[in-house]
């Protein structure tokens, strides 16, 4: 499973206190923490599936049984600048929210669900279930302030670059 070899690789770099030192772009650095929920079960992965008809991709599937959603890189003493991957019920109350709010329904397809967002940037990352269910792998999509980009890549490779460029978004280089 590369999602926990991904995981456990950047838990090990990170001290007791789930922080750790980096190096940003620009040469500034910070110090940054990463946040774990508990993992979820098998049994509230499938409700989920049911419950919505959205069909969640196998390596988000497997990073939320590790960690049922995470707030990563952190900027220590801001509290906004970081990437949150949203845990289940953050992903229900979404897909909810869509059903009722109009301005959701014309500006993203009835498949995509947001998955996660950059706080501090107004960034969006959303899946679109319909490729997932067709087997695609590039289901990402990221929003910028209305600029909808299709990124052609899963969440594991997302997941393991973002890791490796320390919290940058590095889709826009």
């Amino acid at each position: 499973m590369a999602i926990e070899l991904i995981l456990t690789s950047l838990k090990s770099r990170l001290d007791n206190e789930n922080s750790m030192t980096i190096q940003m772009e620009h040469g500034e650095i910070l110090n940054v923490t990463c946040e774990w929920n508990r993992p979820i079960a098998d049994d509230e992965l499938q409700e989920f599936s049911v419950k919505t008809q959205h069909v969640l991709p196998k390596e988000l599937c497997q990073f939320l049984k590790q960690s049922n959603g995470a707030k990563l890189f952190n900027v220590e003493g801001l509290g906004y600048d970081f990437f949150e991957i949203f845990n289940v019920s953050e992903i229900l109350n979404y897909i909810q929210e869509y059903e009722t709010n109009l301005y959701y329904q014309s500006a993203y397809d009835k498949n995509w669900f947001m998955m996660g967002n950059y706080r501090g940037y107004g960034d969006y990352m959303f899946i679109d279930s319909q490729k997932v269910a067709n087997g695609e792998e590039d289901y990402l999509i990221y929003v910028q302030d209305g600029d909808i980009q299709r990124l052609p890549m899963n969440f594991e490779t997302w997941l393991d670059r973002f890791i490796v460029t320390q919290g940058a978004r590095y889709w826009l280089w």
